[in-house]
């Protein structure tokens, strides 16, 4: 199977993505459809015969973080989608590529630290309220390989803007 071109890898990566960001919208759906209300329903009225429903104190800020998640996940995304376009169209070295690269590495950066930082929360209410639900445990821990992807995605961006700016050079000599 060939890398770059209709009816490639690149094709069927972008399929791919198109099946996850499917999936999350409709995970983010269930969630605000149906979960936040039945939270705000047992909140009112007993519903602990259905489920033993999560403390609200614990429920909304996840419910946050996962909406931030989807997001963050859905731009991340939107930006690949658009650097496959040009995989596909056989035409990788243009320069919005280097910006979506560039994009994507400064998604990552700010999710992860939003991320380290809400885990770092999740540890201090541990120690304050001195009890766990569902076997929580907050914990502050870096995600390496997810610094080493970060890293790379510099790399690579700078890759795709030299090589976008050769190709220009290329175009120009006769």
């Amino acid at each position: 199977m060939k890398a770059l071109g209709k009816n490639s890898l690149a094709t069927f990566l972008n399929t791919i993505l198109v099946l996850v960001s499917w999936f999350l919208w409709a995970a983010l759906a269930v969630l605000f459809l149906f979960g936040l209300p039945a939270l705000v329903i047992d909140s009112f009225h007993d519903l602990s015969w259905v489920a033993k429903a999560p403390p609200p104190a614990l429920v909304w800020p996840f419910s946050i973080m996962f909406a931030i998640f989807v997001l963050a996940t859905q731009m991340v995304i939107s930006r690949l989608r658009k650097i496959f376009a040009t995989l596909i169209a056989g035409d990788p070295f243009v320069p919005e590529n280097a910006t979506h690269l560039r994009t994507i590495w400064i998604i990552l950066v700010g999710f992860e630290v939003l991320n380290m930082a809400f885990s770092s929360g999740t540890l201090l209410a541990q120690r304050v309220f001195g009890e766990t639900f569902a076997g929580l445990r907050g914990e502050f821990h870096m995600n390496w390989s997810l610094w080493l992807a970060v890293a790379v995605l510099v790399v690579l961006a700078e890759i795709f803007n030299e090589g976008a700016k050769m190709r220009q050079e290329q175009k120009l000599t006769i």
